[in-house]
């Protein structure tokens, strides 16, 4: 039991006591010796439910501190018949100890057990609810009120708590003049406001501010907020209680005095400003039970309270007789417009508070609103994407059939790999029906993230919003940050480490090109810029067509000229060394396996079975894997013959149409009718030879993979689900920066130039499974940056993000044959659809710049720093450096210079040289890093996205850190409430219906030994964390 020595003293020598006096008693044994174990001499003192006994009256009681104390609460006070004359026994539950006292007379042990008896909180909520009942038969109602707390701690269920719609009137308070504490400490005061409406008798308990900390003259920052979307009763009574928090862990507290106003009595006030006085005294409470004392501050000085109104509804307002009937007419109506509907399209179950802070600006106040709402995508993006790559592995199981029979060299790693792709569509087809079927909330608490069937939903997504109001100035700023769960995929473990481990080991069976690049990167871009060239040729191969009908004699030419270009280009590629090479490679293994097909069991088997002849096969015939045995496919043509057909039939076109310009032998109006056939067998061709790359890549991919297969299952599934988190949340931050911003022509232009920059901030340790959590987070946001956008136009209000394949494979460090890069089509309704720029109307896409900074700070980064390694967050953090720097010169090009000549601290230049030498410079829990990239990111526009391992603990307190900076910074929050407010977000605002959310406590998940090893600004306030799970 937690307990304060100091304030236990005072009330075992202060005071009026229930009953006090001299008995023996046998104490419990304590030490190596057990003292005790005799009945000692003892001067007791009963004070409410609390039991002090003292060495000596004399000597002891006026001046030394108790012995100790026992709380009389679930025990039981009994006779001793057996140990001694007049004696007595106190049997506590669930302890196998009995404590033995012997008094000097029969009636004296008889008055000490009835005093016992009826000391405890029990026995007098059983006396209180008996006459309570009697009562209420006499007179038919409640004499009570306002029932006492029944929970725990500081854990206050409330009625307006979690409201999702805006508050028809909010209030605010503050408190002048309290009472110091018993120490002449001023107290830490704390209200709780319940409320009833005439006729109702009952008191309910409706919400509560945050606690501040040593003040007589305490400003709460927390708003109170009344009614909804209907209204308000301005009738209704609130009761508020003030409390003097002793212990926050523990919740122990005690009353300071109460105040009762009608919500009408505030809106009539001037200003509707309202100033009352707090009177009354109640008992004092640890972990919410009375606790009887007579001390306590006089009733007739408890201080004041002052009450201020803001409405909401404009709907809301007083009667002309009630304004009238005011002794001062009330000054203009402070009202603020709904804001919680922009959110609703996008996000559900929205969370809101709002709070108000003092400015360096004299009486300017700051209306901050705090939102979180769970994002409607965490379901529907995960099913879009497991659709597509149900898809794309059939395409590769047929991929891997047109390749036919390979000799035993490959063969069993072309079976392997068609056994993985048969074996994920199976894994992926489960899945998905497993989510098309989920009846359950889209938001995926933490206490799931080991449930295999919800693995590819991202880790409790949530959308945090920052609303904050100068009234004064009448200005508006919006801050979101998106919190999820780090993109890992925490249900495979991480016995073997993370994705950028894995894909390491993979990539070392790999040959390489001069011992930098490997084949299959560079075989990745050869297939992504051919596939580029194909669609471009065909877009020309359409113009062409156009100009045919209607264009000039010149356009013809221009058309036909960069036709020629292009198809040039196209064939320089697919003359590359490495295709040729492959294409000869699989072109001989082709040969050599035709006289020798006859002796391999399953080409028997279709031999037999066809009619045919040992050795009857004939040359050019191809095998194709049915799912058991080889079967015979069409025939094939060589590479070569595929390359040369595809150039003769692009020359063919160029000189038709050099033909058609040059003579006019051809009337103009019959151009099209003379190049359709021509441009019909290009396009034709075109295709094939793409296919034909495809096919001689995949050779490339059995032959680099040999042996790998089942490492390559791994990685891929892994990937995969990684990567549906990272796509999921950066769809949700996307929609909503849009949706918010689409009114910033500035913003929509550099979309259009340059994309979107993307800042995720890790807040996970080098140390454990986090290290592996860290490896598969960097190589899903990296994947972002194959991912783009494109913009349609809708009628449909609830038309959601729709995924699809671009065309391009995912290249670079980790090139993915199996992977196409994805599209994300963004519906908009017309009117914002037309305020886009042409050319994202026309489809053009946005591009993706992701970029990621890990700093951990818990114990476990200590343990890195000092006996671990930390060169993986070093190297993520400088490469996404040079990223960060790289995007902002693209932009500075496109739109000139961000600082526009300004110079000194928080320019652009400033933070840019800041974010360099922090990320260059070893430091233990550099946490500058983190809040410079979000202020660069914040400058451009950017996403911002915060993760931990669940994103309810370390992410809460570095989204509210990031809210106090903004506050501090872009708002001219007041320096003294810097910390308040900081307690303030942590304690009572949305962060701790997050925890409730995924653990079902509202308690962060840290422990006082773990906090001894976080940044202090990284602390949550005492009371507010535990050991819980999750």
């Amino acid at each position: 039991m937690r307990f304060n020595n100091k304030e236990l003293v005072h009330l075992a020598h202060n005071g009026i006591f229930d009953k006090q006096g001299p008995l023996l008693m046998k104490d419990k044994p304590e030490g190596l010796f057990k003292k005790g174990e005799e009945y000692q001499k003892r001067y007791l003192r009963l004070k409410g439910n609390l039991l002090f006994y003292f060495k000596d009256k004399d000597k002891s009681v006026s001046h030394e501190p108790p012995v100790g104390v026992l709380v009389i609460e679930r025990c039981t006070v009994e006779l001793d018949l057996e140990s001694v004359d007049f004696g007595f026994l106190l049997v506590y539950e669930g302890e196998d100890y009995t404590y033995k006292f012997q008094a000097q007379s029969e009636e004296d042990r008889d008055e000490w057990i009835q005093k016992i008896h009826t000391a405890s909180y029990e026995c007098l909520k059983m006396q209180l609810q008996s006459l309570r009942e009697q009562i209420q038969a006499k007179t038919g109602r409640d004499p009570i009120t306002q029932p006492p707390p029944t929970e725990f701690g500081m854990e206050f269920e409330t009625q307006s708590g979690n409201a999702s719609d805006d508050p028809a009137l909010e209030i605010c308070l503050s408190c002048n003049d309290l009472p110091n504490d018993s120490s002449g400490q001023a107290p830490n005061p704390f209200i709780v406001l319940s409320t009833i409406v005439p006729p109702q008798q009952t008191w309910i308990q409706h919400s509560n501010t945050e606690v501040v900390e040593g003040s007589n003259d305490p400003q709460f920052l927390k708003t109170i907020g009344f009614g909804d979307k209907d209204g308000v009763d301005l009738n209704m009574r609130v009761k508020i209680m003030v409390y003097h928090v002793k212990e926050r862990l523990t919740g122990t507290m005690s009353q300071l005095g109460h105040a009762i106003f009608t919500l009408k009595d505030v809106l009539i006030s001037k200003e509707m400003k309202s100033k009352v006085k707090l009177v009354e005294n109640d008992l004092p409470l640890i972990m919410g039970i009375p606790v009887s004392s007579k001390r306590g501050p006089d009733p007739l000085d408890c201080g004041t309270v002052t009450i201020m109104a803001w409405v909401n509804d404009s709907n809301l307002s007083l009667s002309q007789s009630e304004v009238d009937a005011s002794p001062q007419k009330p000054a203009i109506v402070r009202r603020r417009s709904k804001r919680v509907d922009s959110l609703r399209p996008h996000y559900k179950n929205i969370i809101t508070r709002t709070f108000r802070f003092d400015t360096t600006i004299g009486d300017v106040k700051l209306l901050v609103h705090e939102y979180m709402g769970e994002s409607l995508y965490s379901l529907d993006i995960p099913t879009q994407l497991l659709k597509l790559w149900i898809e794309e592995e059939n395409h590769v199981l047929s991929q891997l059939q047109d390749i036919g029979q390979l000799p035993s060299k490959y063969e069993s790693d072309q079976i392997s790999l068609i056994t993985v792709s048969a074996s994920i569509v199976s894994k992926y087809t489960d899945l998905l029906n497993n989510l098309s079927s989920h009846q359950g909330p889209c938001f995926k608490a933490s206490s799931k993230k080991a449930d295999k069937e919800l693995e590819f939903l991202p880790l409790n997504l949530h959308l945090q919003r920052m609303t904050v109001i100068n009234e004064e100035k009448n200005t508006t700023g919006w801050y979101d940050t998106i919190t999820v769960g780090a993109f890992t995929a925490y249900a495979q473990k991480y016995k073997h480490g993370g994705l950028s481990r894995l894909l390491s080991q993979l990539q070392e069976s790999h040959s390489t090109e001069n011992d930098t690049v490997t084949n299959l990167s560079l075989a990745c871009d050869l297939v992504n810029s051919i596939y580029d060239h194909k669609m471009s040729i065909s877009k020309d191969c359409d113009t062409l067509c156009k100009v045919a009908v209607s264009g000039t004699v010149e356009e013809m030419t221009e058309t036909a000229n960069s036709l020629h270009q292009k198809i040039k280009e196209l064939v320089e590629k697919c003359e590359s060394p490495l295709v040729q090479n492959t294409a000869d490679v699989y072109n001989q293994i082709k040969a050599e396996m035709m006289p020798n097909s006859s002796q391999s069991s399953a080409v028997s088997r279709d031999a037999t079975q066809d009619g045919m002849a040992n050795g009857g096969i004939k040359t050019g015939q191809d095998w194709k894997w049915s799912g058991t045995d080889f079967v015979k496919s069409p025939t094939s043509e060589p590479w070569e013959m595929t390359r040369l057909n595809m150039e003769a039939a692009a020359m063919c076109l160029i000189s038709m149409v050099d033909d058609l310009v040059v003579s006019e032998t051809v009337e103009k109006s019959k151009w099209l009718d003379e190049i359709s056939p021509a441009v019909s067998k290009l396009k034709s061709f075109l295709e094939i030879v793409y296919q034909k790359i495809l096919l001689i890549v995949m050779f490339l991919n059995i032959k680099e993979n040999r042996g790998n297969s089942r490492l390559m299952h791994i990685v891929r599934y892994r990937r995969d689900v990684c990567f549906s988190h990272a796509l999921t949340t950066l769809v949700t931050g996307f929609v909503t920066k849009v949706t918010t911003s689409i009114s910033n022509d500035e913003f929509l232009k550099q979309l259009q130039e340059v994309g979107i920059l993307c800042q995720f901030e890790g807040l996970l340790s080098c140390h454990g499974d986090e290290m592996g959590m860290i490896e598969d987070f960097w190589v899903a946001v990296d994947d972002l940056k194959f991912v783009k956008f494109q913009f349609v136009k809708t009628d449909d209000i609830g038309a959601s993000p729709s995924v699809f394949q671009d065309g391009h494979f995912k290249s670079g460090a980790y090139a993915d044959f199996h992977r196409h890069c994805v599209c994300v089509s963004i519906p908009l309704q017309e009117d914002l659809f037309n305020k886009l720029p042409n050319e994202l109307q026309r489809g053009g896409k946005v591009s993706v710049t992701p970029v990621m900074f890990n700093i951990g700070i818990n114990e476990q980064a200590s343990l890195a720093d000092k006996i671990g390694d930390t060169s993986l967050q070093e190297k993520i953090n400088a490469e996404n450096v040079t990223k960060m720097l790289s995007y902002i010169e693209k932009y500075e090009k496109k739109f000139g210079a961000i600082d526009k000549g300004k110079l000194g601290q928080g320019t652009m230049n400033d933070l840019k040289s800041k974010l360099s030498y922090n990320t260059s410079t070893k430091k233990s829990k550099n946490t500058d890093v983190l809040k410079l990239a979000a202020e660069i990111c914040r400058n451009l526009h950017g996403i911002r996205i915060t993760s931990c391992k669940s994103a309810k603990d370390r992410t809460s307190m570095s989204v509210t850190l990031e809210q106090v900076y903004i506050l501090q910074q872009e708002h001219d929050l007041a320096s003294h409430v810097f910390s308040q407010a900081l307690d303030c977000f942590r304690s009572e605002g949305v962060r701790r219906e997050n925890t409730y959310k995924n653990i079902g406590s509202r308690k962060y998940a840290f422990n006082s030994f773990q906090l001894l090893y976080v940044p202090k600004l990284y602390r949550p306030p005492n009371g507010t964390y535990g050991n819980v799970q999750g």
